[in-house]
């Protein structure tokens, strides 16, 4: 059995959900939650109604420590209004794992026992960035830590934002850590950059601070505000081996080093004309998800494929054609399409298993006809000929001939020939 030690936040939201679920909208609702179901574990704070404590009056407020704790995820419509919605951790597995009885809590000692090593894990995992997440909130600590350090904090401006400025007027808010992709990967959010007036107010840059395992700083490296204006993303993933910085849409930006700042970043009163332009709404009404009842979203589809199969490069030679783009679907239809060079094109459904693209029902519609197809999951040729066989027959080009694919962790492509159940490996070069 594995017994693992986990922050009080993280104990009360996995308590909240052994008995309630419910994919979080927003912090808001995770405190009336904890003081409608879990008096025994919060109680307010006598000056202020609204502003709740876990039982130690000592400790962070309630509202402030969920949102660092857990994890966004998107943008729906909910009533009049347009909110974020938040879960805790990449996934639901950690809320499943509760209701199906694979993690019990420990409210003597707060911790949470488990006999599934991965389910350990990933605890493990949660409670780590946590910690980490806490403690790159506090970034006045950090600068008092690193004199030598070009910024001091904008408490003026932004007192309970995380904007700091080097003595040339440079303005930098700290981008939040938002999630661990894999050994490899982190996502951060950058939400709170275009959320509001905050870019009005100044031109503001970003900061990104790469985490170490015993070290919540590690590496700082930073992003310039007119690279990010131009596409305005909100989710960005980091790969710490190659230093590549990409949005949820296949877009790439520059990350910057320390020594970088002073002759590459413009000042906090620049850009007048973008920021009098630029309008907070647009962006919510460009990130809005369709409106469903308390809807989870799996981990990024696109990530996975950007990661395990493109190895973070969008040039690569499939089937004798050169790809020199590859552009992700912002409405209905396939995931992703690639650009070849000669300008005609291929679309792609990403799946993290091949019986997903049934479940969706995708080979019922004409937009995913002549799809090809790639999943996460291990080549398997017979559950390939076992899923898709006999619905070839009836539903034709709605079925991929392609499937783009890891085997035994190299990237294959393989071509269908399904009247004798035979595959045949396309040419793929990167």
């Amino acid at each position: 059995m594995y017994t693992i030690k986990i922050p009080k936040i993280l104990f009360l939201a996995l308590d909240l959900a052994r008995f309630y679920k419910k994919s979080y909208y927003n912090t808001n609702d995770l405190v009336n939650l904890a003081n409608q179901y879990k008096e025994d574990l919060v109680r307010q704070r006598v000056d202020k109604k609204d502003y709740k404590y876990l039982d130690d009056t000592n400790w962070g407020g309630l509202r402030g420590n969920f949102s660092t704790l857990l994890t966004w995820k998107g943008m729906i419509k909910r009533g009049n209004g347009i909110v974020s919605y938040y879960d805790i951790g990449k996934n639901s597995r950690l809320e499943n794992a509760i209701h199906k009885g694979e993690i019990i809590l420990d409210k003597e000692n707060l911790t949470a026992n488990t006999t599934n090593e991965k389910l350990a894990d990933l605890l493990e995992m949660e409670s780590w960035l946590y910690k980490v997440r806490e403690n790159q909130a506090h970034i006045k600590v950090m600068l008092d830590k690193n004199p030598e350090l070009p910024f001091e904090r904008d408490n003026d401006d932004y007192p309970k934002v995380s904007v700091v400025k080097t003595p040339q007027n440079q303005y930098f808010l700290r981008g939040m850590l938002n999630n661990k992709i894999n050994e490899n990967t982190f996502e951060f959010c950058i939400f709170n950059l275009w959320e509001g007036i905050k870019l009005k107010n100044r031109n503001l840059h970003v900061l990104i601070s790469i985490p170490k395992k015993d070290n919540s700083w590690g590496k700082l490296y930073f992003i310039k505000n007119e690279d990010l204006f131009v596409n305005k993303p909100i989710l960005l993933d980091i790969n710490i081996e190659n230093k590549k910085c990409i949005d949820k849409n296949g877009n790439f930006y520059r990350l910057y080093a320390l020594d970088e700042i002073s002759n590459n970043f413009s000042k906090g009163s620049e850009n007048i004309e973008a920021r009098l332009n630029y309008e907070w709404e647009e962006v919510k009404k460009r990130e809005i998800e369709e409106e469903t009842d308390f809807r989870k979203k799996k981990e990024d589809e696109f990530s996975v494929f950007l990661n395990k199969f493109l190895n973070w490069s969008k040039n690569f030679r499939i089937d004798n054609k050169d790809v020199v783009d590859i552009k992700v679907s912002s409405s209905g239809g396939p995931d992703v399409t690639l650009v070849y060079s000669g300008g005609t094109t291929q679309k792609i459904e990403l799946e993290h298993d091949w019986k997903n693209y049934l479940d969706h029902k995708h080979h019922e519609s004409n937009a995913w006809s002549n799809v090809w197809i790639f999943a996460e999951e291990e080549w398997d040729k017979n559950k390939i000929i076992k899923l898709f066989g006999e619905l070839k027959k009836k539903y034709n080009d709605r079925i991929p001939n392609v499937f783009l694919c890891l085997e035994k962790k190299q990237r294959k492509v393989y071509k269908a020939n399904w009247d004798k159940h035979e595959f045949t490996e396309i040419d793929l070069k990167f």
